[in-house]
């Protein structure tokens, strides 16, 4: 996490983006400036159609800003090559990873997208695992999964290259009160640990 001591992680400066639909434009963030930094959990709150999707769309490089700039450690997002984003962790709303498939082959298939050496992939699969509480359930199908623990594999997979900045889409949107508990223990977690995580809620 060395380089946010310098600049931040991230840094927005005066972005702007728009869409069209049906002859009609609507603005969804309008001149916007900010940082996120190592070591904080940054807020996106409003209400629905406030923007907060789209902005942590610009962070995660999926969207191009119609003007100004989102850059990742001083690199723009929306250019970065594929190890540039794999150090962006992203964590959607719903979830979307593989319900036919086992926790554990969840966790195999986002090591090899991350192109993890095989011995540094095995300690980190044993290190998540026993971060999210997965340990018992690694043969388990992901659509067997309550809730919560659907949440845990997501952000697990989300954390595969042990990313310095990690983005939250309403993680713990119909998830019961002691998943959410146990999951905002986890991201506090990370937060210590340095890294710098943004939190979109409703």
């Amino acid at each position: 996490m060395a380089e946010s001591v310098v600049s931040p992680v991230l840094e927005i400066r005066g972005v702007k983006k728009s869409f069209r639909e049906g002859g009609r434009t609507t603005a969804a963030v309008i001149d916007l400036t900010a940082d996120v930094r190592a070591g904080l959990l940054t807020g996106l709150v409003g209400p629905d159609g406030a923007g907060k999707t789209t902005l942590i769309r610009l962070m995660a490089g999926l969207l191009h800003p119609d003007a100004g700039s989102v850059s990742f450690f001083g690199r723009p997002c929306s250019s970065l090559d594929s190890a540039g984003r794999a150090r962006i962790g992203y964590m959607p709303q719903r979830f979307g990873l593989y319900e036919d498939l086992t926790v554990g082959e969840n966790l195999d298939l986002f090591g090899k997208l991350h192109r993890l050496p095989q011995a540094d992939f095995v300690a980190r699969r044993r290190e998540l695992l026993a971060f999210t509480g997965l340990s018992a359930f690694t043969d388990r199908l992901a659509r067997n999964l309550s809730g919560g623990m659907k949440q845990k594999l997501g952000l697990a997979c989300a954390l595969m290259s042990d990313p310095p900045l990690l983005l939250l889409d309403e993680p713990s949107v119909g998830v019961d009160p002691i998943s959410r508990r146990e999951l905002w223990r986890l991201v506090d977690a990370l937060r210590q640990r340095g890294a710098a995580i943004v939190y979109l809620a409703g």
